[in-house]
């Protein structure tokens, strides 16, 4: 058989929905020590052997970062369940991209080696793939990270790695010695860029697929009992493909400063996309992530950005906390009105859960597939509203 080229859509077939490991499946017996295999080619006994074989090859130069990195390699159960250490030199034509976020700033690169994505059948075994393009996500002033960003990262680490949400390879370290997470390049960028650079048109069916994509990442943050906290329209990154798009969420986990304490006083967010209730004080909740997903809603039906006509300031957030929500876009069918106002409802009881989002998102693609002359399903062409932002629209986190 040889070597074949998996991508993670191709691992994720392997899995639940939820981007969970099904444990009907089976995958075999190792070679090597007879035991059960836990995914395709991957022997959780002689895998982590040889990471623990490994460990002594390579550091960080942080024990914290180093620590965390072997905890997700000795809890690996697949190929694409760990983190790595890479050295900087291993990634070519290093190019700031324009991106910058108010903790981080956002490099492109070539890996030489690339991640463990070519499976040999014959030798049962995971293969590095090559020369692959990635996105540098460098973490400013991270040359002493907190052990509260620690916390943080051994929290989140199960959502950095898994086929429902942005891709994370691994962790390296900059000239300046400041740490960049290793994440797939997704070419279409953002979801602000993809709608930027859009021809002037976009199609219902491509919204659901969107929203589909973007629920079914925030149905396993919320599985693992954890809040993004931060989901706004720069942090789903866009890729188009033959038949659809696909939109996954980022940054989770990967938010807020680096090298102190997170203060509860201070909100971390994009004006449009923080929930009322945080302006109030309150901490972030899977509700309120709810509530930034029905923005992200409203912006896909609009194909602009959420209040750009306003300047974002403490009169924005005094409007929001009193009840201003965008007005529905005319021609946008109504249960996806319904839908978006649910989640953008004041009272965070009454918003759907990621869970009922994932499921009813669902049905309607399946609905589209099924039948596209449905009332619902009507796929003519959304013309894009290309109009003039305030000078004082903001989308970048202010805090």
């Amino acid at each position: 058989m040889g070597f074949v080229e998996w991508s993670q859509r191709n691992v994720m077939l392997a899995k639940c929905p939820s981007g969970s490991q099904d444990e009907s499946q089976s995958y075999g017996n190792c070679s090597e020590c007879k035991q059960k295999r836990t995914a395709v080619a991957w022997c959780k006994n002689c895998d982590i052997a040889f990471f623990k074989e490994n460990f002594c090859r390579w550091t960080s130069g942080n024990s914290k970062s180093d620590e965390f990195i072997r905890h997700t390699q000795l809890n690996a159960s697949e190929n694409m369940d760990y983190l790595e250490w890479i050295e900087f030199d291993q990634f070519d034509l290093v190019e700031n991209i324009n991106k910058q976020g108010a903790f981080s700033s956002i490099y492109s690169a070539i890996w030489m080696e690339g991640p463990r994505w070519s499976v040999d059948e014959e030798a049962e075994v995971w293969n590095r793939k090559g020369p692959i393009k990635v996105a540098l996500k460098r973490l400013d002033n991270s040359q002493n990270m907190s052990q509260e960003f620690i916390n943080q990262l051994f929290r989140y680490y199960k959502c950095l790695q898994n086929g429902a949400l942005a891709d994370c390879f691994g962790i390296t370290k900059d000239p300046t010695s400041c740490y960049m997470f290793v994440l797939r390049y997704y070419k279409n960028g953002n979801l602000y860029s993809y709608l930027d650079e859009s021809i002037g048109v976009l199609c219902w069916r491509d919204i659901i697929d969107m929203l589909r994509s973007i629920s079914t990442g925030l149905n396993v943050i919320h599985e693992h009992n954890l809040v993004h906290g931060y989901l706004h329209g720069g942090n789903v990154l866009v890729e188009s493909k033959a038949n659809s798009i696909d939109a996954k969420i980022a940054d989770t986990g990967l938010h807020g400063p680096v090298n102190k304490q997170i203060s509860s006083k201070h909100i971390y967010g994009v004006i449009p996309f923080v929930a009322p209730e945080v302006f109030d004080g309150n901490t972030s909740t899977k509700e309120s992530d709810i509530y930034s997903f029905g923005m992200i809603m409203w912006m896909l039906s609009a194909g602009v950005r959420p209040y750009n006509n306003k300047s974002h300031d403490s009169q924005l957030i005094q409007e929001i906390c009193s009840g201003l929500r965008p007005s529905v876009i005319s021609g946008t069918p109504p249960a996806f009105a319904r839908l978006m106002l649910q989640c953008l409802d004041a009272d965070p009881s009454k918003r759907p859960t990621a869970s009922q989002l994932y499921e009813w998102l669902g049905n309607w693609v399946t609905a589209i597939c099924d039948d596209p002359e449905t009332k619902f399903v009507n796929l003519e062409k959304l013309n894009l509203r290309n109009l003039p932002c305030h000078e004082n629209a903001i989308y970048s986190v202010v805090n």
